[in-house]
């Protein structure tokens, strides 16, 4: 994998954006399909030269991109603090795996099946959702820190809303191997914001 600052803007977007997807369902019970596909297709694409072969050239991260701005620029509120937490413990949670190889075997074969199920119904069929929704309930809801998405409780009680944000929350534990593997830390979310916004703001811009 890449170790350019680009590829490190773009994973921590791809977190970004899954996080934000996840938050929005929990929030409206809505989301952009477009977000949603990419952070679903990411999940799948398991083997890249660099963060844009995952991202679909990362063209469609404006959401994840805009959203970094956003935290990396604005004061919080109680959204962007919320959204912040989420990645956090996000990063956290694939630092517990990358020491559970057992654990990494099991979610690579759960993609594999959801990866052929996607192959005859669509990536976005609500039967490949279940599956990667089962697969997150099954593997990394189990390890620490458990992720709690707070939202209404008539969106997270929704099956279809649920299964949504589980498999988010796998692809934004995707999103962050990707970072750490392109040499993200997070001491660089506190002394290299700069390089960070100035990435992020290219991106956006190209």
């Amino acid at each position: 994998m890449a170790k350019s600052y680009s590829d490190r803007v773009l994973a921590f977007a791809g977190i970004v954006q899954a996080c934000q997807c996840a938050q929005q369902i929990a929030r409206t019970g809505m989301v952009d399909t477009d977000a949603l596909t990419t952070c679903i297709h990411s999940i799948f694409v398991t083997y890249a030269d660099n963060c844009r072969d995952v991202f679909n050239a990362g063209d469609h991260l404006s959401r994840g991109l805009k959203y970094t701005e956003e935290l990396l620029t604005l004061s919080g509120n109680t959204e962007r603090n919320e959204l912040m937490r989420y990645i956090i413990a996000i990063i956290q949670l694939e630092r517990t795996l990358n020491k559970n190889p057992a654990v990494l075997d099991e979610i690579a074969a759960g993609i594999s099946k959801a990866q052929i199920q996607s192959e005859h119904f669509s990536m976005l069929h609500s039967n490949v959702i279940a599956s990667l929704a089962g697969l997150y309930s099954d593997t990394l809801s189990k390890l620490k820190p458990r992720i709690m998405i707070n939202g209404e409780q008539m969106h997270l009680t929704h099956p279809d809303n649920a299964n949504k944000i589980r498999s988010l929350l796998l692809a934004a534990v995707r999103s962050a191997v990707l970072w750490r593997q392109s040499g993200g830390s997070r001491l660089q979310l506190l002394f290299a914001r700069k390089h960070y916004l100035n990435e992020s703001k290219r991106l956006i811009k190209n």
